[in-house]
């Protein structure tokens, strides 16, 4: 397949996401508590901080388009992964890449809802609530790192057997992922002083391959069968 503008653009939102996820969450979270685990009086102080600031609008509504980005960059990975030519080997990682993201999505979209419902009732909630739900929202975030590690590394996997990507871009991404996966566990068991450093370099690697598709997009070959026509054979009796 020619590579076309779309190919282009669906292997930018995947930079896109990063991007704007990391933009948006330092506008989101400017001027707030950055320690592992606040009391619930500095999570009440915090919200009413964001709920009045027009930068942590702005980065909230960064983030959501960041994540609608990484929808589209998913539909980009899936349509390129089952692409006629494409290696039969590459099918079991890209259906595990694709389960994982939306996995992390889910989990990631779903650690709003206590942000939410902390920035609803902020005048009404006791300390001792609002530190609750905020700590929901953290553990949801390491729990998040888990189907991503998944993602990194099944997706480096797929991407090599399509010759999307070379050996040592795929070594990477593999180990990203293989590491993410006990860090992940090791941080929910403590969630105050979890390690984000494999989650992060996964999402600076992700960055990588999205700039590279996007510059040089993925072609394959569709294999080409000729037909063949039985030659008719006399039978003598």
């Amino acid at each position: 397949m020619l590579a076309s503008t779309r190919d282009r653009i669906g292997a930018a939102l995947g930079a896109a996401f990063v991007i704007l996820l990391f933009i948006g969450n330092a506008m989101n979270t400017a001027g707030t508590d950055q320690s592992g685990h606040p009391s619930g009086v500095q999570v009440l102080k915090d919200v009413a901080h964001q709920h009045s600031s027009s930068g942590a609008t702005v980065g909230f509504v960064l983030e959501i388009l960041g994540f609608v980005a990484f929808f589209g960059f998913l539909g980009f990975l899936g349509d390129v992964l089952r692409r006629p030519g494409s290696a039969a080997r590459s099918r079991v990682p890209a259906v595990t890449a694709l389960v994982a993201a939306v996995t992390m999505l889910a989990i990631k979209l779903g650690s709003g809802v206590p942000m939410t419902v902390l920035d609803l009732d902020r005048h009404t909630l006791s300390p001792q609530l609002a530190q609750m739900l905020n700590d929901f929202g953290g553990a949801a975030f390491v729990l998040s790192w888990l189907p991503f590690a998944i993602f990194i590394g099944a997706t480096a996997v797929a991407l090599r057997a399509v010759r999307a990507v070379g050996k040592p871009t795929a070594y990477i991404g593999l180990f990203l992922g293989l590491v993410g996966v006990p860090l992940t566990l090791v941080g929910l068991r403590d969630i105050s002083n979890s390690n984000p450093m494999a989650f992060l370099l996964a999402m600076l690697w992700l960055v990588v391959v999205s700039v590279r598709l996007a510059v040089k997009p993925v072609v394959t070959t569709t294999a080409t069968y000729e037909a063949t026509v039985e030659q008719p054979v006399s039978v003598t009796v």
